[in-house]
């Protein structure tokens, strides 16, 4: 589903697609949240809250204006959300209007399944094993490399590209693009001065 996820701890969320695996939540809106807070997660051993707001696009009147217009069908019954169907019954277990019609769900089990659609509660337990990431952050500041040759500023001769950089970005391609125009740009320079590699 398209969801807003966010790290409140932090102030950061991120909104795309979100993907639930065997082995935890993955996907664009996660990949760029992680990136975003990697360094404040890291500093608390990622272990810190996750807060996933299921359909953005909702609000409480769209569900109240739900309540009205499906009054004789049961709430377990009426899924309005782009999720899957266990997903939802995950999101209502315990909810004390789960067996009943929107009819008879009261205001404040109205507000409980908002609480429970817009700002589910999930721990962080920790990051993916190496294996599974895909993009380093940190390395060599920016401001220490000349781009028109991504040459050193500190030490002549010196060509930086690549993952060394401090560069990252969202998903999609940027740091490959990085990396690949990095090292062209780096290899131009030195063919231009001639160095014999053997």
């Amino acid at each position: 589903p398209r969801a807003l996820v966010s790290l409140p701890d932090f102030g950061l969320e991120a909104e795309g697609p979100l993907l639930i695996t065997h082995w935890g939540m993955s996907g664009p809106a996660i990949l760029k949240l992680s990136s975003w807070g990697a360094r404040d997660m890291a500093e608390r051993n990622y272990r810190v809250p996750l807060l996933v707001n299921w359909n953005p696009a909702w609000s409480m009147e769209d569900l109240r204006q739900l309540a009205r217009t499906e009054t004789k069908r049961q709430v377990k019954n009426t899924m309005q959300l782009p999720v899957p169907r266990r997903l939802w019954m995950g999101l209502l277990k315990d909810f004390s209007g789960l067996q009943k019609n929107w009819s008879e769900v009261s205001d404040k089990e109205l507000s409980d399944l908002y609480q429970r659609i817009t700002k589910t509660r999930w721990p962080v337990h920790g990051k993916s094993t190496f294996k599974e990431e895909f993009v380093t952050a940190g390395g060599v500041e920016l401001k220490e490399i000349d781009f028109k040759s991504f040459q050193s500023r500190r030490i002549p001769r010196l060509y930086l590209a690549g993952e060394v950089l401090n560069i990252d970005a969202l998903t999609g391609g940027f740091n490959f693009q990085a990396a690949w125009t990095g090292s062209y740009i780096a290899g131009q320079a030195m063919a231009a001065l001639g160095i014999d590699m053997d």
